[in-house]
């Protein structure tokens, strides 16, 4: 009796701290920085434009895939190995310009790639030159040539405090430092809780965009094929300068991820943690924390849904969630999954099922495969089920 009594006593305990999930409405539709927030949202904003340009890339991007397969059944066609090539090349470099995005988000800065050279015949090497093929070669070089897209350099008076490592870095600090605890910072700084929110929308809808177009892992499937020949043949085509065979490596690790700007996100995180020694991780964890609790009360409370005039706030919202969920279980030691979590997993989860399937499927499976500790032996057997 004592026992069951002692229990009814933590069931009451673990409820009250869950109800104690901060009830407030962030307005993820109209925040506007105060005077305070202005430096660092201006900072943030340069960020965002760009991911939201890369976004829409990614979703207009339709492939090369018919220029590929007729130039696969027609092998001796030069005509049509020209034209795929011609196809893929300025895909590629679209693809390099996203990967470059996510190394800058995630501070992983890499070795420059070598600047084109003007002249496409001395990118044949001079050997070559003196072989009988070298008229046909070089002619279908030029042919071939795609156009290297110029990206904007730091002139004399910019800052590089606008690049994306350094933004994120500011909005991590603006949201966990002291004095205030992650409640405060959320409710008095919404503009900057707005601009996470936008960063984590970004995340997940990227790598849902690239899941869902294998035309993407097709093209560079192609691009690498097609270097590596040319490199057999000792011949280098002017595009290999824009994404040579070493950048084609290491961009295919970063497509082969399920969600690779998800993890380079999460990684950012992570050693933003690890390398702020005075600042507690639980200042960063319960930050997080506190994000998905307000997101699940606005999706639960019909009063604050009411609040949004965007119906695609909502699944705005829900992102942001499962965003948030996600970043805890990776940064926090023992994940979100765990009884003692700050994060009311199956509240969330809940509220996720009872949207239509058609959107919260994507989200539901982040959760699945995405986290760290969901098949960890702390996580409950009530959990998983939901998960199934």
């Amino acid at each position: 009796m004592r026992g069951l009594l002692a229990m009814g006593n933590l069931i009451k305990v673990l409820g009250k701290d869950l109800e104690n999930c901060p009830h407030f409405f962030l307005d993820f539709e109209n925040a506007q920085p105060t005077e305070a927030e202005t430096a660092v949202w201006n900072q943030v904003n340069a960020v965002l434009e760009e991911a939201q340009a890369i976004l829409a890339e990614l979703q207009s991007y339709t492939g090369a895939g018919q220029e590929i397969r007729e130039a696969i059944q027609n092998p001796g066609d030069l005509r049509l190995q020209e034209r795929a090539w011609s196809a893929v090349c300025p895909l590629v470099a679209k693809l390099k310009r996203f990967y470059e995005f996510s190394l800058r988000l995630g501070e992983c800065p890499e070795p420059p790639t070598p600047s084109p050279h003007p002249l496409v015949a001395s990118h044949i090497p001079p050997r070559m030159q003196e072989r009988g093929r070298l008229r046909g070669a070089l002619a279908m070089v030029r042919m071939l040539c795609c156009p290297v897209p110029q990206f904007p350099q730091p002139g004399p008076g910019t800052s590089s405090a606008s690049s994306p490592e350094n933004a994120l870095r500011s909005l991590l600090e603006a949201l966990t430092s002291p004095p205030y605890a992650p409640t405060q910072h959320l409710e008095r700084e919404q503009a900057l809780a707005k601009q996470f929110a936008e960063i984590l929308h970004f995340t997940l809808s990227f790598d849902e965009l690239k899941m869902t177009n294998p035309a993407i892992q097709n093209d560079f499937s192609y691009y690498r094929r097609t270097i590596s020949r040319n490199r057999i043949n000792n011949l280098q085509l002017d595009a290999e300068s824009e994404v040579n065979n070493e950048m084609a490596n290491r961009m295919s690790l970063f497509y082969a991820e399920a969600t690779p700007m998800l993890k380079t996100l999460s990684n950012a995180t992570t050693k933003f943690v690890s390398e702020n020694k005075t600042l507690p991780i639980e200042d960063t964890t319960d930050c997080l924390s506190t994000m998905a609790c307000v997101c699940r009360v606005m999706l639960e409370t019909p009063e604050y849904r009411s609040r949004f005039t965007n119906t695609e706030t909502l699944l705005f919202c829900m992102r942001v969630m499962v965003g948030v969920i996600i970043l805890y279980d990776h940064v926090h030691p023992v994940g979100a999954f765990a009884k003692t979590s700050k994060i009311d997993m199956k509240g969330c989860i809940k509220v996720l099922k009872d949207q239509p399937s058609t959107s919260t499927e994507g989200l539901l499976n982040a959760l699945r495969y995405t986290t760290r500790h969901l098949n960890d032996d702390t996580t409950s057997k009530q959990i998983r089920a939901l998960l199934q």
